[in-house]
């Protein structure tokens, strides 16, 4: 009895077909375009180094492919330098999206914070592309 009130109920979802006004999954919350560039950086997590390779960049954060997540919340430095410049660039970052499953694994970081002018920078390289 159970199992046929809970098949009732998802047929009458169907039925239903209500519109849904904007789909989450496929709505990008982001502020700034996110660019598909392979950059490579020194991520430091605690006592933890790790060298990650991104998939894309944006002025407000980075998304790494295949890396195995922090926690959502967690809190790292990234240094990297980008090609064409000499000086580093260091920015504070937090875990705010990752990815397991079928699709393999990454992680989406937001930028908080960039030391001196690295936001500058970042932001002209990404104009240049």
């Amino acid at each position: 009895p159970g199992m046929v009130v809970a098949n009732r109920h998802t047929e009458d979802r169907r039925r239903a077909n209500q519109a849904v006004s904007v789909d989450r999954r496929k709505t990008d919350r982001r502020e700034t375009p996110r660019l598909p560039i392979e950059l490579w950086m020194e991520e430091i997590a605690g006592d933890d180094v790790y060298f990650r390779r991104t998939g894309n960049v944006s002025e407000g954060g980075v998304y790494f492919d295949r890396a195995i997540p922090h926690a959502r919340g967690t809190y790292v430095t990234l240094k990297f330098t980008l090609p064409g410049d000499r000086e580093m660039v260091v920015a504070r970052a937090q875990v705010v999206n990752t990815t397991e499953g079928s699709n393999g694994l990454g992680m989406g970081l937001k930028l908080i914070s960039l030391e001196g002018d690295g936001h500058e920078r970042l932001r002209r390289y990404l104009r240049r592309l």
